[in-house]
C-alpha cells in the first residue's frame, strides 16, 4: 500500500506540471493524464487550475492566494488542523464526485458551494473562494468532472453487485492517506509562510519559499518533479522541472556565500516543518524585505 501511494502520489504532481503548461499545449497529454490518472484519483487537473495565480506577483501570499495562508504567523493550532485534514481527504475526495456533483445539479446555490469551495487541490485558505468557469474552462471542467464521477459510480455499482469486495475500499482508502500525507507535509514544508496578506517582491516570495537539500532518493519519494527546489521554482517558474536539480547545483556553485538563495536552504523536510511551527509558537522573523 505505502508503495502504491508514492508511485500515485508521482503521478498525481503531475497536474503541477500541466498547469504551468501554456494553455492548449500538450493536449494530447493533458487528456491522457486525466483518462488514467486525474480520473481514477478523483484529482482532474481542473481542480488546480487556479494554481496559476499563485505565481502572479501582485495575488502570491494574499487574501486572492488558494495555494497559501499565514500558518508561520500562528497560533499552532492553525498548522494541526490543517494536518488533521489528511485524515478525511480520501473521504472528501470520493464524496465530491460520487454525492455533491450529482446532487449539486439540482440546486443552483449547492452547485455554486461545490464550484466555488469544494474544486480545488491545493486550497489552503479558508478565505478563498474559486471563480467559476466560464466558456472552454467551463466545458473541459464538465467533462472530468462527469468522468470522475461515472468512475466513482461504477466503483460503488460493482461493490454493490460483489465484483469488487468492500475490503477492496479500505485499500485505495490507505493509498489516499499516503497520498495525502506526503502532499500535505510537502506543501508545509515548501514555504516559511509568514506573509501576512501583502504583495511581495519575487525575492521576497523567494525568501518566504524553501529549499530542501536532503537525499536525492529520498527526496523523489516526498518532493517528486523538483519539488524541494521551491524557492528555485518561485524565481523560475517556467523552468522545467528535469533542469531545477542541474540549475540548483550551478547556482550553489557559483552564488558568493552571502547570497539571498542560500538563505532559502533547510537542512530536511522535518528541518522546515518545525521551522514553520517554530515561529508559529514564538517570536517572528520576516521574510528578508
Amino acid at each position: 500500500m505505502l508503495a502504491s501511494g508514492c508511485a500515485f502520489y508521482r503521478a498525481s504532481i503531475f497536474t503541477h506540471e500541466i498547469a504551468h503548461m501554456p494553455p492548449g499545449s500538450f493536449r494530447a497529454f493533458r487528456v491522457v493524464w486525466n483518462l488514467f490518472i486525474g480520473i481514477p484519483l478523483m484529482t482532474p487537473t481542473f481542480l488546480y487550475w487556479e494554481h496559476k495565480s499563485h505565481h502572479v506577483n501582485h495575488s502570491y501570499g494574499t487574501h486572492t492566494d488558494a495555494d497559501y495562508f499565514p500558518l508561520g504567523l500562528g497560533p499552532r493550532q492553525l498548522i494541526y488542523v490543517y494536518l488533521a485534514h489528511i485524515i478525511l481527504v480520501p473521504a472528501m475526495a470520493l464524496s465530491r464526485f460520487i454525492l455533491l456533483t450529482p446532487v449539486s445539479l439540482l440546486h443552483p446555490r449547492l452547485r455554486r458551494f461545490v464550484c466555488q469551495r469544494m474544486s480545488s487541490i491545493a486550497t489552503m485558505n479558508p478565505h478563498y473562494r474559486r471563480p467559476l468557469p466560464r466558456g472552454r474552462d467551463r466545458v473541459w471542467w464538465g467533462l472530468q468532472e462527469a468522468g470522475c464521477t461515472f468512475f466513482g459510480w461504477t466503483l460503488v455499482a460493482l461493490t454493490a453487485t460483489g465484483f469488487i469486495r468492500w475490503q477492496g475500499w479500505v485499500c485505495v482508502y490507505g493509498i489516499f492517506f499516503v497520498v495525502a500525507t506526503l502532499n500535505y507535509f510537502r506543501q508545509l514544508g515548501a514555504y516559511r509562510y509568514l506573509n501576512e496578506g501583502e504583495q511581495m517582491t519575487y525575492r521576497e516570495q523567494m525568501l518566504d519559499s524553501t529549499t530542501i537539500a536532503t537525499n536525492p532518493i529520498s527526496g523523489e519519494l516526498w518532493a517528486p518533479l523538483g519539488m524541494r527546489y521551491h524557492a528555485l521554482h518561485h524565481l523560475l517558474p517556467s523552468l522545467p522541472y528535469h533542469a531545477m536539480g542541474t540549475a540548483h547545483r550551478r547556482l550553489m556553485h557559483r552564488l558568493p556565500e552571502d547570497s539571498p538563495y542560500r538563505l532559502t536552504i533547510r537542512a530536511s523536510l522535518w528541518a522546515a516543518v518545525v521551522d514553520v511551527v517554530r515561529n508559529a509558537g514564538g517570536a517572528k522573523s520576516g521574510t528578508g524585505r
